[in-house]
């Protein structure tokens, strides 16, 4: 029986599939390269956790940014990168998620052809802006990442940042204005994915308001962070805090949707009395003080302003009732608040933080000198400690509203680098 084939026939099929395998190959080459070039670039600015994933219509990005100050600055480098160095096709879609202490806490999708034409200025801002996709849906993000491999890597390096504390006292006739200025130098780990040790010690370098100007350490702890799906994020952290706490504290956070609109959260925290002396000795007095909340927040994304509205017993067992209302612009936070006890007292005044230090950190390194990002300062008009809480050292929920969807699709307008 003749099949037609012949060994002239089958040379040329063999060359064929020689062919087909080649050019599969140069392909799949170009692809690999034009990943690595994008790893390398992100890599050389000092981001970490850097990950690709590449599906059959969608190049998936992962990456932490801790080397500038504000997380659109950081997100406007990735889009430049990506948009200038990576060769795939205009439909190709573009799924962005970042990260913080290793934990997903925020996503941007559009179309690879899209961010080319942001980048080269072909399509304006607010035309881009409409189609991408700024969201909380990182779930289906982190899973495809899981096998890649991370680049970089954040984790058991040491950041040694500096910042300072300023105490007041105004309306005396005596002093008109009575200031207590602390320098408050920190160490600070993530030793695996969300799991973060930290310390800060705080010395005295002016006062004129008490007569406590000793030098110690006030936070030592051990964090960790959680997020569950794309709606629950959770925070328990144990050691020492300020206002001379021992113990432990839980943080919870539920976003009712996919955006930072609505949320519920709540606190629970069993700590005693005690304080490291200035010879690092541990001084402490098993008195239980329990401390709780729970209540619900509303954002007007389109003014970024936050109204919370909260129930719970508070540093000094008071129970009672906290409203705050804080507007957010930009890296500045401006806030009003009304503390009000079941007793009738209450505790009225304003907070503002902003961001102080460099705007761009130095690439992060085994051991890394930096300064504090942000100067918080508090007003209590009334003067009465009604619903006050202990610091108990940064966390994600502390730092989440710099993932907000609205905040990074705000603050990238004014932070995308360009051709």
């Amino acid at each position: 029986m003749d099949f037609g084939l012949s060994l002239s026939n089958l040379g040329g099929m063999r060359n064929l599939f020689f062919y087909l395998v080649l050019v599969y190959f140069l392909g799949f080459g170009r692809d690999m390269y034009a990943q690595h070039e994008l790893v390398d670039v992100l890599v050389a600015e000092g981001l970490q956790n850097v990950q690709i994933a590449v599906l059959d219509h969608e190049l998936v990005l992962g990456y932490e940014n801790n080397r500038y100050r504000y997380e659109a600055e950081a997100l406007g480098f990735v889009i430049y990168a990506v948009g200038h160095h990576y060769d795939g096709p205009d439909e190709l879609l573009v799924s962005v998620l970042i990260r913080h202490k290793g934990i997903p806490m925020s996503s941007v999708t559009s179309s690879l052809g899209a961010l080319r034409a942001l980048v080269k200025r072909n399509l304006d801002y607010a035309s881009w802006s409409d189609q991408a996709r700024f969201g909380w849906e990182v779930s289906r993000l982190d899973q495809v990442l899981k096998e890649a491999v991370l680049e970089n890597k954040s984790y058991r390096k040491v950041d040694l940042p500096v910042g300072v504390q300023l105490d007041y006292q105004l309306g005396n006739f005596d002093n008109a204005v009575r200031i207590k200025f602390n320098v408050q130098p920190e160490v600070t780990s993530v030793l695996t994915k969300g799991l973060t040790a930290s310390a800060m010690y705080t010395m005295s370098t002016w006062n004129d308001l008490n007569n406590s100007n000793g030098s110690r350490l006030v936070i030592a702890r051990l964090s960790q962070d959680i997020r569950l799906g794309n709606h629950f994020f959770m925070n328990l952290t144990g050691g020492a805090f300020t206002r001379n706490r021992l113990g432990i504290v839980a943080n919870a956070q539920y976003y009712f949707t996919n955006s930072e609109q609505w949320r519920l959260q709540a606190s629970w925290a069993e700590t005693d009395y005690g304080f490291f002396d200035s010879k690092l000795s541990l001084i402490q007095v098993p008195e239980n003080y329990r401390m709780y909340h729970a209540g619900i927040t509303y954002r007007n994304r389109q003014f970024h302003t936050d109204v919370d509205v909260r129930y719970g017993r508070f540093l000094f067992g008071d129970e009672g009732y906290k409203l705050n209302v804080t507007r957010q612009i930009d890296e500045v936070f401006i806030g009003f608040f009304i503390n009000k006890a079941t007793t009738g007292a209450k505790n009225v005044g304003f907070e503002f933080q902003v961001p102080v230090g460099f705007k761009k950190h130095l690439k992060p390194m085994a051991v890394r000198p930096m300064t504090r990002e942000f100067f918080y300062l508090p007003y209590y008009y009334s003067g009465t400690g009604v619903g006050l809480n202990f610091y108990a050292g940064e966390n994600a929920l502390l730092n989440i509203k710099e993932y907000y969807p609205s905040t990074l699709k705000r603050g990238l307008e004014k932070y995308l680098v360009r051709d």
